[in-house]
């Protein structure tokens, strides 16, 4: 069995230097640290530029350097991503391709000629055809999607097989398991022997395990935890790979048409024709008001480029939009099961801070006070959820009917 082990590591553009810093304590320098130890080990890396960013403003750029000398020796494979990890299918193609062109730009000058990545995260693995086409142009040779894109059902895609999606040949796609990767983010999996009993059925095979976790859960989601890798990456038995090098050892081909999905979304979601619903869930009306204000700042953006572009307060609004664009203000307050009042606050600030900016640049009044409206209509609901219960009524049933997810991960 070959492992091919995929990390994400990311913080939100809102997030806290205090948490960054925590966090680099207890999993980004520890992680460069046991894979520098350890001279066969590999990993696919994807590391969002808006964490560089925040690793450069803190003063811990020594993991920034960590990694790529990693890279240098070939021991990490980084993929590409968009830069403050929006739901891709969700926002404007524009948007699109701008985040991962702002992605890509920035890694390259962060990692000073490594960063060359082939493959491409799309952030929470959320999948639609169209990112797929905006990536393959854009230069990338495949994509990492969740196995449940495969057909809508879980353990049913080929672990000794390279798939193509259909229509983009030549463009690979890459599923992820989500089994033993659920194991391991809900700490069912924090050694070489729980590895092992998990993986006991395909262990002899030639076939390749492709897990994929946040990265954050080897130390700091789960202190400990990275003795799985220590000890996996000691085992002689064990052969750790990249998610490139798999073409190399696996021969057998298949097309297909993955299906709109995330790495978060179930059987009973996709059949359901709800593809993202830690993002954008029917009848979730803070979701409905975030993606109003959303669009709203775009729109106003759009609106006023023609004859601000140039305008300083324009161009903080332009930035003020790539970051407010960023997925975890949708996930904290989706009840699926994750719940955090000030991440929803931090998120309808920053987009309401769009189109504050551009007061300068004519825009009309009426459109200012409605992103007003909709901050506070956002921060208003969400206490409303909070004090009554509601949003522990919601995480109660989610949980109940998706047993997989055992247990919530926080952050601090």
């Amino acid at each position: 069995m070959y492992w091919a082990n995929f990390l994400h590591i990311y913080q939100p553009p809102t997030q806290t230097e205090e948490i960054v810093r925590k966090v680099t304590d207890e999993c980004y320098r520890p992680l460069v640290k046991i894979l520098k130890e350890n001279k066969s080990a590999k990993i696919t890396l994807n590391i969002n530029a808006c964490l560089c960013e925040q690793l450069v403003r803190y003063n811990l750029s020594d993991v920034i350097d960590g990694f790529g000398e990693l890279a240098q020796e070939g021991r990490i494979e980084f993929t590409g991503s968009a830069k403050y990890h929006p739901i891709l299918p969700l926002i404007p193609k524009d948007e699109v391709k701008r985040q991962i062109e702002l992605n890509q730009k920035e890694n390259e000058n962060y990692f000073r000629g490594v960063y060359q990545p082939k493959g491409f995260f799309p952030p929470e693995m959320c999948y639609s055809k169209e990112v797929a086409k905006i990536v393959k142009k854009l230069g990338f040779e495949w994509i990492i999607i969740d196995e449940i894109s495969y057909n809508g059902k879980l353990g049913t895609y080929s672990n000794d097989c390279i798939y193509t999606i259909a229509g983009l040949v030549p463009f690979e796609v890459f599923f992820k398991e989500r089994r033993i990767s659920s194991a391991i983010t809900y700490g069912k999996c924090k050694n070489l022997t729980e590895f092992k009993e998990l993986n006991k059925e395909i262990l002899p095979k030639e076939v390749y395990l492709l897990s994929g976790t946040d990265g954050e859960v080897y130390g700091h989601h789960r202190p400990g935890q990275e003795k799985l890798l220590i000890e996996v990456f000691q085992d002689p038995n064990i052969k750790t790979c990249t998610i490139s090098e798999l073409n190399h050892n696996f021969k057998k081909k298949e097309t297909v048409e993955p299906l709109a999905s995330s790495w978060s979304t179930w059987e009973d979601e996709i059949k359901g024709g709800i593809p993202y619903p830690q993002w954008n869930y029917p009848g979730n009306v803070i979701h409905k008001m975030q993606w109003e204000l959303a669009q709203l700042a775009i729109e106003s953006l759009n609106l006023t480029e023609k004859g601000f572009s140039k305008n300083s307060d324009w161009q903080e609004a332009r930035h003020l939009l790539d970051e407010g664009l960023h997925s975890c203000q949708w996930w904290w307050v989706s009840c699926r099961p994750w719940w955090d009042t000030q991440m929803a606050d931090r998120g309808a600030e920053v987009l309401s801070g769009v189109i504050s900016k551009l007061r300068c640049c004519g825009l009309a009044s009426s459109i200012i006070e409605k992103a007003v409206r909709l901050k506070e209509d956002i921060h208003n609901q969400a206490m409303q959820w909070h004090i009554t219960g509601k949003s522990k009524k919601l995480q109660e049933q989610y949980m109940k009917s998706h047993g997989d997810v055992t247990s919530l991960l926080t952050f601090g």
